[in-house]
């Protein structure tokens, strides 16, 4: 039986669904910040398959090439669609919107994944067009294969239907981190045109960034995933420009906010103390 995919709508803030596909200066919902991953009480099988080493897990993907009704086709550039397996949750990007799902592991080659969850931000036609194929084919999956350095998915006829290469793993302080989205003090991660303006880099105990406007720097310490920021100091140049002040304004609080870090399909997510998240982060 086809499974069916289950789309959990989140509504934008600002937009509607009658919007133009080009993004607006509109703020965007992309993610609740409390936001759960349901889970399932594994049975007798899946408790089976927890037991023996999980080659799944800990590696981040990304698409390269995906099943169309024309065949495979090449996965956009610079659309970082992904993939990455943690502890019975699978995890990503469609390259606009991230999903979630639970999964299990069966035997030596099955994979079982449940109702997907996707945040609804509004992508450009075709990008909108590789995300509806990408998770169309992630609810047909029902087999695994890793074959010349890559992993591949394939449905229950074992028909590939999604190809992914190994990514390196990124690190806090390896890395250049560009804004994607920042809590608005209400309870919700936005994003705008103008949120890919702010960017941070973590380098040896000192944060500096930019909130789009005027340049930042502070104090850090990391134990283990906990990161604690020290107090904020910014410039004082003002910004006319729509948005950049209020931005600046959410993005300096989110930070006071910040006990944890963690990063998951190539994307960068800071959280409070309850797990909620602050701000979310991809490579520049």
């Amino acid at each position: 039986m086809q499974k069916k995919l289950l789309i959990s709508l989140i509504l934008l803030q600002g937009c509607s669904m009658n919007s133009p596909t080009q993004n607006t200066a509109a703020e965007q919902l992309i993610e609740p910040p409390d936001i759960r991953y349901a889970s399932v009480a594994p049975d007798k099988d899946i408790q089976e398959g927890q037991r023996m080493q999980n080659p799944l897990k800990e590696n981040q993907w990304q698409l390269q090439s995906y099943l169309s009704e024309q065949g495979m086709q090449s996965a956009l550039a610079d659309t970082q669609a992904s993939i990455e397996f943690s502890e019975r949750k699978v995890s990503g990007s469609t390259g606009c919107n991230r999903y979630f799902a639970d999964y299990q592991l069966i035997g030596d080659d099955t994979l079982k994944i449940s109702q997907t969850g996707l945040t609804m931000m509004i992508c450009v036609e075709a990008i909108a067009a590789q995300e509806q194929q990408f998770l169309k084919n992630l609810a047909e999956i029902n087999f695994y294969l890793f074959q010349d350095q890559q992993l591949r998915l394939l449905d229950a006829d074992r028909e590939v239907r999604l190809v992914f290469k190994m990514l390196p793993a990124l690190t806090l302080e390896q890395t250049a981190w560009q804004m994607t989205g920042i809590n608005n003090g209400t309870g919700n991660v936005v994003s705008s045109t103008q949120t890919g303006k702010a960017n941070l880099q973590f380098i040896d105990g000192k944060l500096q960034g930019s909130s789009g406007c005027n340049a930042l720097t502070a104090s850090y310490q990391i134990n283990g995933s906990e990161l604690s920021i020290g107090p904020v100091i910014s410039t004082r140049k003002f910004c006319a420009e729509n948005g950049l002040m209020i931005q600046e304004q959410r993005l300096l609080q989110a930070l006071t906010q910040v006990s944890r870090y963690e990063i998951r399909a190539q994307q960068l997510r800071l959280v409070d103390v309850n797990g909620s998240l602050m701000l979310s982060l991809k490579q520049k």
